[in-house]
């Protein structure tokens, strides 16, 4: 599939915070240069959906920018502007600097009101990474959480639809402050990840009181199939019981023109005390060149009041170039609730 090797070639300018999808390395020069001049640091180029290269520095800068609209079943509409920039500096070989820097509500619309300027910032990411080989790695700072597959990929033209699952959006916190240990072997040709991590330096720097530690393990065969096993433990300060979430997750790629995923978890989240369970199943297929077909089933059981919820979203995305991604979906649940929201979505993104 045509779009899906694309997205992958994307990823590897995307540091996405877990070790399966984030593995440092030099980002693809491929693709039109637009820009390229020699300078007494090296070539200095830029070539779309690749970002700026700094010569021999080991600096490169890009990103990307989205702009979303929806038309609620309620009659309300919203749409927004946001940019995010990846930053990456390599120093020496060993060492991997990585920051992602969001500027969002760069313009916001609500209903029929003029649009308005509200920019909001916020550090997505920052950390470093020490490398020592393949199978032992260190990374330091604010990354993504390596829980289940979607939350490792998070960057809006990576996303087959404008909404995240609700076992994503609603569980677990995006993003951990703190270190992780991690690494990739490789038995018999196929690929063995895993990740070990802690959640120590919220405090610190800020965000909410919550501690946690987790661990993930991912095994790639060579059939195009991909499964997942992740845990995290969670407290609040000042609170001795702790809650344990548990999840697995695959992805399958039989043939060329289809990707299937699915993810599950259960137990108690960082966000909200009490049992809860979710999946989701995902199918993607391409029905002709550059246009595919998206569907996705979830179900949901929250930890309150709220009865369980099943979750459809049904639409299609475009992908003419591997820089630019068009998405369109349809949301509906089986009955109305708070956290369903059914509606129309759009959304347009470009990495540049």
């Amino acid at each position: 599939m045509r779009g899906l090797l694309l997205a992958l070639l994307i990823a590897t300018i995307h540091p996405a915070g877990a070790p399966a999808a984030d593995v440092p390395t030099t980002p693809s020069r491929e693709g039109p240069e637009l820009f390229g001049v020699e300078s007494p640091l090296g070539r200095i180029d830029y070539r779309v959906g690749r970002g700026l290269r700094v010569g021999d520095t080991g600096f490169s800068i890009g990103g990307y920018a989205t702009t979303e609209a929806e038309r609620l079943e309620d009659g309300s509409s919203a749409g927004n502007l946001d940019v995010n920039f990846f930053l990456s500096l390599d120093p020496v070989s060993f060492l991997h600097l990585f920051s992602e820097l969001e500027v969002g509500e760069l313009a916001i619309w609500e209903g029929g009101q003029r649009p308005r300027v509200d920019p909001q910032f916020k550090v997505e990411r920052l950390y470093g990474d020490a490398t020592w080989r393949d199978e032992a790695n260190l990374r330091f700072g604010k990354f993504l959480t390596p829980f289940g597959r979607w939350n490792q990929v998070l960057a809006d033209p990576l996303l087959w639809t404008t909404s995240e699952p609700l076992i994503v959006e609603e569980v677990f916190s995006d993003d951990v402050v703190g270190a992780m240990l991690w690494g990739t072997a490789f038995p018999a040709g196929q690929a063995l990840s895993y990740a070990l991590y802690g959640s120590f330096l919220d405090r610190a720097v800020g965000e909410p009181e919550r501690d946690g530690m987790g661990a993930r393990l991912e095994w790639t065969g060579r059939g195009g199939l991909s499964v997942g096993a992740s845990y995290f433990a969670s407290k609040r300060q000042h609170e001795d019981e702790w809650n344990h979430l548990g999840g697995i997750d695959a992805v399958w790629q039989p043939f060329d023109r289809l990707e299937l995923s699915a993810e599950a978890l259960g137990g108690e989240g960082v966000r909200a005390d009490g049992a809860q369970w979710g999946l989701y199943l995902q199918g993607v297929v391409e029905t002709v060149p550059t246009l595919y077909l998206v569907g996705r089933y979830e179900r949901y059981d929250p930890p309150s009041s709220h009865r369980g919820i099943d979750l459809f979203d049904v639409g299609l995305t475009w992908i003419p170039r591997y820089y630019l991604r068009f998405k369109a979906d349809y949301r509906f649940a089986d009955h109305g609730d708070d956290l369903s929201a059914p509606g129309f979505r759009a959304s347009f993104s470009v990495l540049f």
